[in-house]
């Protein structure tokens, strides 16, 4: 496991550090680490991920991308006629459903 880290830092040293939380910056590196990852596990017998590949992709992981999460998340309330479509649709379609089966329960009156 240690060769792909090695591997992927080097890789990673090519990279803009600022851009180390953008993944479209390194995709390639990362999928080049991942699968040497697990085609080191299959060569030793194990499968992947245990819990010793998994420790090491966290080391990987806190080492190149501790400073990528938010410090807090950004809730936006939607725009008001989203909103609105989102309350009034699930009310007109009870209103419906009752209108539906009262016609109904007329109609079963009138042909029995």
């Amino acid at each position: 496991m240690e060769d792909c880290g090695e591997q992927f830092k080097n890789q990673m040293m090519h990279v803009d550090p600022k851009n180390w939380c953008n993944l479209t910056h390194f995709i390639w590196e990362y999928y080049s680490f991942s699968t040497c990852t697990e085609q080191e596990a299959e060569v030793i017998g194990c499968y992947w991920p245990n819990p010793q590949v998994e420790s090491y992709i966290i080391t990987i992981h806190k080492h190149f991308f501790s400073n990528c999460t938010l410090d807090h998340m950004v809730l936006l309330d939607p725009p008001d006629t989203t909103l609105t479509v989102l309350v009034l649709v699930p009310v007109m379609l009870t209103l419906a459903m009752v209108a539906l089966v009262v016609w109904c329960s007329k109609r079963s009156d009138i042909l029995v």
